[in-house]
């Protein structure tokens, strides 16, 4: 028994993207037909993935044991960014409380002190 890629991701419950990252990542063998596509035998399919075999011929959820990898490697990454981001706005909140105080500072000592052009037509 011969099946397409397409085929072949409904036999074993995975999609066709991962099909053919497989064929050509050489995990699984397989034939290129000639007008494009592959042709694989089923016992190499099976070889790599078992058949599904749900009573109902269901398929599962496509992609299913190969997302939760990712998934928890991509919220790490956010839980990472958002620890970032809030010592980012840490470091935002303090430097505009010093400018703050610089500023008042500045016009404070504006005010006291009149100016040189002032100072020198008294």
């Amino acid at each position: 028994m011969k099946f397409s890629a397409s085929q072949a991701a409904k036999a074993v419950g995975k999609s066709t993207p991962t099909i053919t990252r497989a064929i050509k990542g050489g995990k699984l063998s397989a034939t290129p037909r000639n007008g494009g596509g592959w042709v694989i035998e089923a016992s190499e399919l099976f070889r790599v993935w078992p058949p599904i075999t749900n009573e109902d011929n269901v398929t599962p959820k496509m992609l299913g044991h190969e997302t939760p990898p990712e998934t928890s490697m991509l919220q790490r990454e956010v839980e990472l960014l958002r620890e970032m981001l809030d010592d980012v706005k840490s470091d935002r909140d303090y430097w505009r409380e010093q400018a703050g105080k610089i500023t008042s500072v500045i016009e404070d000592h504006s005010r006291k002190t009149p100016g040189f052009w002032s100072r020198l037509f008294r």
